[in-house]
C-alpha cells in the first residue's frame, strides 16, 4: 500500500538503527563520565565488584556444584621434547569436555600452566594456528591445556548418531541456536563456556606437575571472548593474553556487525559493561591485549579500551603490567601475535626470555582426537547436550506466576517499555477507496510518531459498523494487506480495521544494515534486537509500545470506540502482550501464535527466529498463562504453532478453545 519512504513523506530506512545508536551513545556518555571520575583504588574496587556481580547475574549465575571431573585419558602422543595427552572430563555430570594436555618431557618440580580457549574454528583445539600457540608454549616450559568449546571440535551439541553428522551448523550458528533457549530462561550460553573453563583450571590444579600459583590464560576470537569473561570471574588466572576480541561497544555499534549469542550480555550497555572492563577488572595482574590491525573487531575500539584500562593500572602503579600489541594481518592468532604472547607469558610467569622457533610441527586433526568416533555425543550413551543442561536450569529456576495482575506487572517489567508519551502528530497522507467483491471500501493512509524520530504507519479501512476498530498486526505489515484480505474482511464485518506497522515492519521496515538476510542469523533483526537487549529491552518491547500508542490514536478519534487487537505469526505475540497490558482491549485474535516458550526450551530442535529473543520471559510465565490472564475477554486462537512451526496438537490454550483450519 505504501510506496518507499512513506510515499515520500518521511525517510524511515535509517530510523531504527539510528534510534538504537542514539540510545546506546547516551549510556556510553554516562559510562565515560563514571570511569573518568574514578580517582582511587577504593572507587575502582567498588565498580569492579558491581560489574563482576552484574555480569554473573546476567549470564544466569555460576552457583554450579563442582562435581567430580572424572578425567578419562584416552591416549598419548609422543614428541621429541613434549607429550600430548588426550583427556575427556565432565564439567558437570555427563557433560563431556574434550581437551589436549601438552606437557614438557623430563619435568622436575612444578611448572606454570596455560589454559587455551579456542575460538571459532570447526576443528577447535586441532586448528593449526591454535596448535602452534600450544606447542610454542610447551617448548618454553609450560603445561598447556587446550579445550574444545561447545559446538566445535568433538563437542557438536546437535550431532545425530544415526545420521552421523551434526544437524545445526557448528560454531557460531550452534551457539546462537542454543543461545535463544538460554535467553528465554534469563541466562546466557556464555555461562556454559565459562564453567567448562573454570573446571579446566580445576583439572590443571589437580595435576602434581602444575604450579597452581602460576596459571595463565589465552585465546583468540571466540576464545578471546571466553578469556575476557574468565579474567573477570576467575581469580586463579594470574596472567592473561586475550586476542582479537577486545574492541569497544561504541565502535562495534558503528559497524552493523552482529555477534554471537554469548557475546551479547543482557543490559551490558545500560550497566556500563564495556570491553575495557574485562581488562581493567583484571588489574593489577599482567595482561597483554593481542590485536591485528585489519580485524573486524575494529582496532579503534581496541586502542580506546586499552587507554581506558591503562588508567586503572596507573592507579595501582602497575602500568608495566598492561600492554597492547597490534600485529599485522586479519582476524587470526597469527605467528607475530603468537610470538608476542609467548614472550609475555615467559616474562611474567617464569621471569625469563622466550625461545622462539621458526618452524613448529603440528598434528592432523584425527591424531588429536580424544574420542574414537570424533564426537562425545556419539561416544557416550550418558552424554548430555547444551539444550538438556539449559532445560535443567529452567526447571530449577522457574518461578511461575499465576495471579493475573502480577502477570501484567511482571510482563511490563520484562518488556521495559519506552517512557515517551509525546504527541503522536498523526497525519493522513492519502484517502481513497478500493473495490472488493463489488463493494467500495474507504481507506486512509496514516503515519505518526510513537517516539521521537520513530515514524509508524498504517492503513485505516472503514467497516460497516463504526463502533469498533480492530488493530491488525501482520509480519509483513501493510505490505501483506492484499494477501491477508480474507482475514481483514472478517474484521470489517464487525467494524473498522487499522492495519498497523510498528517500527521495523512493512512500510517502516529499515534498510539491511549488513550482508545477512534480514530475519536470519546475524541479519538486521538479529543485530538490532541483541543491541536492544544490551540496552535492557527488545524489538518486541518497542513494537508492543507502538501498538499501545496506536490504541491511543484510535481512542483519540473516538473515545467510545471498542478496541480489538489481532496478530498473525510472530505478530500474534505482540497482539497478546498488548492485550495483557491494556485492559481497554475487549477482543483478541491470535493466529499462528507460538503456543509455548517451554516447548522451545524443552525441544532440542526448533525453528529459530531472532524476533523470539526476549530475556527471561519464560522464567515467570508461558503463553498459556498470558492467555489465561485475559480469558475474561473474547479471545480467538487459530492454528497455534509448536516449537518447529507446525500446528500444535492442543485443543485448548489458557482455558481458551483452539481453532484449526
Amino acid at each position: 500500500m505504501f510506496r518507499p519512504f512513506l510515499d515520500g513523506y518521511y525517510d524511515v530506512e535509517n530510523q531504527l538503527p539510528e534510534y538504537v545508536k542514539r540510545k546506546a551513545f547516551e549510556y556510553f556518555k554516562k559510562e565515560a563520565i563514571e570511569k573518568n571520575s574514578i580517582s582511587s583504588i577504593e572507587e575502582f574496587e567498588k565498580r569492579r565488584e558491581r560489574i563482576r556481580n552484574y555480569f554473573i547475574e546476567a549470564i544466569g549465575g555460576l552457583d554450579i556444584e563442582k562435581t567430580e571431573l572424572n578425567p578419562l585419558y584416552t591416549g598419548v602422543i609422543e614428541k621429541d621434547s613434549y607429550i600430548i595427552k588426550k583427556i575427556i572430563f565432565q564439567s558437570v555430570p555427563n557433560f563431556y569436555v574434550t581437551a589436549n594436555l601438552y606437557m614438557p618431557k623430563g619435568i622436575n618440580g612444578k611448572l606454570p600452566a596455560i589454559l587455551f580457549a579456542c575460538g571459532h574454528w570447526e576443528s577447535a583445539k586441532a586448528c593449526p594456528e591454535y596448535q602452534k600457540v600450544c606447542v610454542e608454549l610447551v617448548n618454553n616450559g609450560f603445561i598447556v591445556l587446550a579445550v574444545d568449546p561447545v559446538g566445535q571440535g568433538e563437542r557438536m551439541q546437535y550431532y545425530d548418531r544415526e545420521l552421523k553428522r551434526t544437524i545445526i551448523r557448528w560454531g557460531t550458528m550452534e551457539h546462537s541456536y542454543a543461545g535463544l533457549q538460554c535467553t528465554l530462561v534469563g541466562a546466557n550460553i556464555a555461562r556454559y563456556f565459562i564453567w567448562d573453563l573454570i573446571r579446566a583450571i580445576d583439572l590443571l590444579e589437580s595435576l602434581p606437575e602444575v604450579d597452581s600459583t602460576r596459571i595463565g590464560l589465552t585465546g583468540n576470537s571466540g576464545g578471546g571472548t571466553q578469556s575476557s569473561y574468565l579474567m573477570l570471574v576467575e581469580p586463579q588466572i594470574k596472567v592473561a593474553v586475550p586476542c582479537t576480541y577486545i574492541t569497544s561497544r561504541e565502535e562495534y555499534m558503528k559497524t552493523g556487525q552482529a555477534h554471537d549469542s554469548e557475546q551479547n550480555i543482557f543490559k551490558a550497555i545500560v550497566m556500563g559493561l564495556n570491553y575495557d572492563d574485562f581488562i581493567s577488572c583484571f588489574a593489577p595482574k599482567p595482561v597483554m591485549i593481542g590485536a591485528v590491525d585489519s580485524d573486524f573487531f575494529c582496532i579503534e575500539g581496541t586502542i580506546d579500551s586499552y587507554e581506558r584500562a591503562k588508567k586503572v593500572y596507573r592507579l595501582y602503579n602497575k602500568e608495566e603490567n598492561i600492554k597492547l600489541y597490534i600485529a599485522k594481518g586479519t582476524h587470526s592468532y597469527n605467528d607475530e601475535l603468537r610470538q608476542e604472547a609467548v614472550k609475555w607469558f615467559v616474562k611474567h610467569l617464569k621471569g625469563e626470555e622466550a625461545k622462539i622457533k621458526e618452524h613448529i610441527e603440528i598434528e592432523k586433526e584425527e591424531i588429536l582426537r580424544c574420542t574414537k568416533t570424533g564426537q562425545v555425543l556419539a561416544e557416550f550413551e550418558s552424554a548430555k547436550d547444551i539444550s538438556a543442561l539449559n532445560y535443567e536450569y529452567f526447571e530449577k529456576n522457574h518461578e511461575r506466576i499465576s495471579d493475573k495482575e502480577k502477570i501484567r506487572e511482571k510482563l511490563l517489567e520484562i518488556l521495559n517499555l519506552p517512557k515517551d508519551s509525546k504527541p503522536l502528530y498523526p497525519r493522513t497522507i492519502e484517502e481513497g477507496s478500493f473495490n472488493f467483491y463489488n463493494s467500495s471500501l474507504k481507506y486512509k493512509k496514516i503515519f505518526m510518531f510513537t517516539e521521537k524520530d520513530i515514524a509508524t504507519a498504517g492503513v485505516y479501512i472503514e467497516g460497516k459498523d463504526r463502533k469498533r476498530c480492530t488493530i491488525l498486526i501482520l509480519d509483513e505489515g501493510t505490505n501483506g494487506i492484499q494477501k491477508e484480505f480474507d482475514l481483514i474482511r472478517q474484521f470489517l464485518t464487525k467494524g473498522d480495521v487499522f492495519v498497523f506497522d510498528p517500527r521495523g515492519i512493512g512500510s517502516v521496515r529499515c534498510r539491511d544494515i549488513n550482508l545477512h538476510n534480514f530475519y536470519e542469523y546475524y541479519g538486521t533483526e538479529y543485530k538490532l534486537n541483541f543491541d536492544l537487549m544490551m540496552l535492557g529491552t527488545s524489538m518486541t518491547s518497542l513494537r508492543v509500545f507502538d501498538v499501545l500508542r496506536a490504541i491511543e490514536y484510535i481512542k483519540g478519534l473516538d473515545p467510545n470506540i471498542a478496541i480489538a487487537v489481532a496478530g498473525k505469526g510472530i505478530s500474534a505475540i505482540y497482539a497478546l502482550f498488548v492485550s495483557v497490558i491494556n485492559r481497554e482491549v475487549e477482543e483478541v485474535y491470535l493466529e499462528d501464535l507460538l503456543y509455548s516458550y517451554k516447548d522451545i526450551i524443552s525441544s532440542k530442535y526448533y525453528r529459530y527466529d531472532p524476533r523470539l529473543e526476549i530475556y527471561g520471559i519464560a522464567r515467570y510465565f508461558d503463553i498459556e498463562d498470558l492467555i489465561f490472564s485475559i480469558s475474561d475477554r473474547k479471545v480467538t486462537i487459530v492454528n497455534p504453532r509448536d516449537a518447529k512451526g507446525e500446528i500444535a496438537k492442543i485443543d485448548r490454550l489458557g482455558n481458551v478453545e483452539v481453532y484449526k483450519y
